[in-house]
């Protein structure tokens, strides 16, 4: 499985609720994958993230 750029920062974004770098967004996805597996209540962590992403790509593109 691979997962675009977009997907491995949301589910990070789900989880703590902020971004960070691409890397270490990357280097969390599976455990934080595992973690989320199944969990109904997600979809209630992902409020603000297109924002919260388009504010990410922004930035990284200055």
């Amino acid at each position: 499985m691979n997962p675009s750029k977009k997907e491995i920062a949301k589910l990070f974004y789900s989880v703590k609720g902020h971004l960070v770098d691409e890397h270490n967004m990357a280097l969390c996805y599976d455990s934080y994958f595992k973690r989320m597996w199944g969990n109904h209540e997600l979809v209630y962590h992902e409020d603000g993230f297109e924002e919260a992403y388009e504010a990410y790509l922004r930035k990284a593109n200055q």
